[in-house]
């Protein structure tokens, strides 16, 4: 489907998701005819009586997909089973997005009641306990030393599932039975990312993965306007594929050229700009797959290009990766042109100054398949205990909640956004792409808890970044890593 018409909600829509959880009624789109004009929607002139019609915008287009619908057809073919009542519990550093204490937002209240849906369907007691990372991962080895029981689902940061890895707790979860890592609300480059020889030690899925966790390039339309640019063209190159780090480069270069506006920021997610860029341009920090030995997935030559691009970020004098004390605000009264951060930022910015809209990260090259957004490093993923008696139970319930999310969660927060913070329909188009662009890698999985990998990966990228110094050492690092892998994740049993 192309992304003109791209499926958002119509007001119909919102009060069903919302409120009944069934999805009926027509798509909202972009007025296709003020986009083609390179226009933003503006009111009509005014009638006999005097009084302005009210422009939204908005067509009604077709009916669409029934995505509540749909995720009801993923439940109804796990398994049926009853396990009478057992209590599930599942423990996590943050439950704030699987099963939330708030119910003051679009998400929460969903959450919750797709929670209530699968417990009544498998008749299980879902119980969700928050404990501290550490104290988690401590009361977890113990157990595991004293054969008693500690939880039947853990919910971790990605950052955190090498640690579990390390301390052998993580059962491989393509031997759980009923339990399917290739279906569509699992997110199938989290299982590979999270693999290594004939394991897959977690996956992230629809119950998982927040929109929280991804970021976006927010751009100020009436700069790239002063600069000569025209902002609608640039959705559509998101559109036909072409919005590439060259074809943002170029629009930074007129902003530079034509007016006194800061071209490119980052505030507080400067430290991960590198990571973000690295992934956007199509590179793997690390290659891997199930039943493959993971290795460094770059070369100096490979990330050549990226590389050259990070610098020139970082170089550039009207730039501000990192160096503006409020990058936020700056952008949000108008002062710059493009900033990056996490899509948290938009209701900050519902009141701003600045005529503002959201593009997924560029890609490398206009041949690249899709655009892929690094999620945070405390994405949540799921894994079951390794000593778990019935894995059966976790990999069913996982499964279950997974599959109820699916496609509707993500349409009732595009939904919200385009009746509440957003201000162009292109814009909630780009929001909806944004949400299917979710990346992971292996190094962020594993580099915490594996020093070596995180030197060879993340963080020579991080230290190169400004001054385009990858090669200062990288062979000796890639190779410690590739060793590091070969002894903890090799290909025998």
């Amino acid at each position: 489907m192309s992304m003109m018409y791209k499926r958002i909600l119509a007001a119909a829509l919102a009060l069903s998701a919302l409120f009944s959880l069934t999805s009926c009624g027509f798509i909202v789109v972009n007025d296709v005819s003020s986009r083609r004009a390179g226009r933003a929607e503006t009111a009509s002139d005014e009638t006999e009586d005097g009084e302005v019609p009210e422009v939204t915008g908005f067509v009604k287009y077709r009916t669409r997909e029934d995505a509540k619908a749909l995720s009801e057809s993923y439940v109804e073919a796990l398994p049926a089973r009853d396990y009478e009542g057992a209590v599930f519990f599942v423990t996590t550093p943050d439950a704030s997005f699987l099963s939330p204490e708030d119910t003051g937002t679009v998400l929460s209240r969903l959450a919750l009641q797709r929670n209530e849906e699968i417990a009544e369907r498998f008749n299980v007691n879902l119980l969700t306990s928050e404990v501290e990372p550490a104290t988690m991962l401590e009361e977890m080895r113990q157990a595991a030393e004293a054969g008693t029981f500690y939880t039947d689902l853990l919910l971790l940061p990605f950052y955190r599932v090498g640690e579990y890895k390390a301390a052998d707790l993580l059962l491989n979860m393509r031997s759980a039975p009923f339990f399917s890592l290739e279906q569509p609300y699992f997110n199938e480059e989290s299982s590979q990312m999270t693999s290594g020889g004939y394991s897959t030690y977690a996956v992230a899925g629809s119950a998982s993965i927040s929109p929280d966790n991804l970021a976006a390039v927010y751009m100020n339309k009436t700069v790239v306007r002063d600069a000569g640019e025209d902002p609608f063209a640039l959705f559509r190159a998101v559109e036909d594929g072409t919005w590439t780090w060259d074809r943002l480069t170029a629009v930074t270069e007129a902003v530079r050229t034509n007016t006194d506006a800061v071209t490119f920021s980052a505030g507080s997610i400067s430290e991960r700009v590198p990571d973000l860029v690295f992934k956007a341009m199509g590179n793997n920090f690390i290659l891997t797959a199930n039943r493959r030995e993971p290795l460094v997935g770059f070369s100096v030559n490979s990330a050549k290009k990226t590389m050259e691009l990070l610098a020139s970020l970082y170089q550039d004098e009207r730039g501000g990766i990192g160096t503006l004390d409020d990058a936020a605000s700056l952008f949000a009264d108008g002062g710059s042109a493009f900033y990056i951060d996490y899509l948290t930022a938009m209701e900050g910015m519902t009141n701003a100054a600045a005529d503002w809209s959201v593009l997924p990260l560029p890609k490398g090259w206009d041949t690249m398949e899709g655009y892929k957004t690094l999620v945070s490093n405390d994405t949540g993923t799921f894994a079951i205990p390794k000593d778990h008696t019935n894995p059966e139970i976790p990999a069913v319930i996982l499964s279950g909640l997974c599959a109820a999310s699916y496609g509707y969660m993500n349409d009732a927060y595009v939904e919200y956004n385009m009746m509440n913070v957003m201000r162009d329909n292109d814009s909630v188009n780009m929001l909806d792409l944004i949400l299917d662009t979710a990346s992971f890698d292996f190094a962020i999985a594993f580099g915490n808890a594996f020093p070596a990998i995180a030197e060879a990966t993340y963080r020579r990228v991080r230290a190169a970044a400004p001054t385009n110094t990858l090669s200062e050492g990288f062979t000796e690092k890639r190779s410690e890593a590739n060793r590091v892998m070969r002894e903890n994740f090799d290909l025998s049993y």
